[in-house]
């Protein structure tokens, strides 16, 4: 165990040994000075943890080093010890923030429970100064990622803009389009030899059924509303609704495994829509680069829960990823992770298992490197409303 070190100051040479050979055999490490600036130079090199001194010396008065150790140390407890037990040098040395006040003779029980609690305050005042230290450190780290996360978060405001904008957009297309159909549909019955028209109206209804979900999607991520829901269709909606994905640009094998007894699951519609469609875009993403690319959205359910499952074919999750890929701000993607849209800011799949954990859910995810990942959301079902 490390010695404590300590400065005894005092006129009296007999004094000092007897205190000397007292605080060594107590475990201190004891430094010894005559007078006062001899004291002042010892502190100033040794800087003990505690310091003992008398307050009548020749030359520098006690008085006058304590105040000068308390310049150069506002917290290292100082124990007074003089044989004037006087009021007026108590209250100048109690103003003078010491910790205790001892007359001589000196009580060495007295004296060695007094130095006991001084030792016990440096070691909580330590620990204190530690955690502060330690909080403070916290806070710099919390104060430099919500700067990150702010200067992000000014990224995606002209995002939320342009997507009202786009809705407002789409809705009006949706006149010419439905003019774009019926033309076609009209041309091809009085002209059956003209080619691609069927192509041109089945490209134009594709476009109308992607902005109609786009326009609803929208609105129904202003509305709270809890309603019975067809998980299925809302899957099918999101799938249709990344279509225009850039990852999509490239042939997606998509194998539905629907269960076309899924229960109704009541709940708001934004929510689901939320979750469905970060998996869904974490999965694109993860197939970016891969020859084939394969995604199978499976749903089940059970006596008391329904499950979705969405698995991509990309390289996996790396196992030591594995537990803290829910972590919030946590992620592997860049800003410029090639996916407009993809921030990589960390938040999506926590706060899609936020939104399963509130509907008394669970979202976990299964994958090995090289087969892909899975992510699998279980849901209760308290009532079985109706299927479809």
């Amino acid at each position: 165990m490390d010695q404590t070190p300590i400065l005894i100051i005092d006129d009296e040479p007999s004094v000092l040994e007897a205190l000397r050979l007292f605080l060594e055999d107590e475990g201190y490490e004891v430094h010894e000075a005559l007078e006062g600036e001899a004291g002042l130079r010892l502190f100033r090199s040794v800087s003990p943890d505690v310091v003992v001194t008398d307050l009548r010396m020749p030359g520098m008065p006690g008085m006058d080093v304590i105040n000068e150790i308390r310049k150069l140390n506002q917290t290292v407890p100082i124990i007074v010890i003089t044989g004037y037990g006087t009021l007026d040098y108590a209250i100048e040395a109690i103003r003078s923030e010491v910790h205790d006040f001892i007359t001589k003779p000196i009580d060495l029980d007295y004296l060695r429970d007094t130095l006991e609690k001084a030792r016990s305050g440096l070691q909580t005042a330590e620990e204190v100064q530690k955690g502060m230290i330690a909080l403070r450190e916290q806070v710099d780290l919390l104060q430099l990622e919500w700067k990150e996360q702010l200067s992000r978060l000014v990224e995606v405001e002209p995002l939320v803009q342009t997507g009202r904008l786009l809705a407002a957009i789409l809705h009006n297309l949706n006149s010419p389009l439905t003019y774009i159909m019926g033309t076609a549909e009209l041309l091809q019955a009085v002209h059956p030899e003209v080619e691609n028209l069927e192509a041109i109206r089945e490209q134009a209804a594709r476009m109308k059924r992607m902005m109609t979900t786009f326009v609803r999607r929208l609105r129904t991520c202003q509305s709270r509303d809890t309603e019975p829901l067809l998980l299925n269709e809302l899957l099918r909606e999101e799938v249709l609704f990344l279509e225009s994905h850039p990852y999509l640009k490239a042939e997606i094998n998509t194998a539905w495994e629907l269960d076309i007894s899924l229960p109704l699951f009541t709940g708001v519609a934004a929510d689901f829509s939320q979750v469905f469609g970060n998996i869904l875009r974490n999965a694109l993403e993860a197939m970016h680069g891969q020859p084939h690319k394969k995604l199978k959205i499976h749903t089940w359910h059970d006596d008391s829960n329904v499950h979705i499952s969405i698995h991509d074919n990309g390289p996996g999750i790396p196992e030591h990823l594995m537990g803290r890929i829910f972590e919030p701000f946590f992620t592997t993607k860049a800003l410029d992770c090639g996916s407009p849209g993809s921030l990589g800011m960390g938040i999506g799949l926590y706060h899609c298992r936020e939104i399963v954990h509130q509907y008394g859910g669970s979202l976990e995810v299964l994958s090995k490197p090289g087969q892909g990942a899975a992510f699998v959301i279980h849901l209760p079902v308290l009532t079985r409303q109706s299927t479809h």
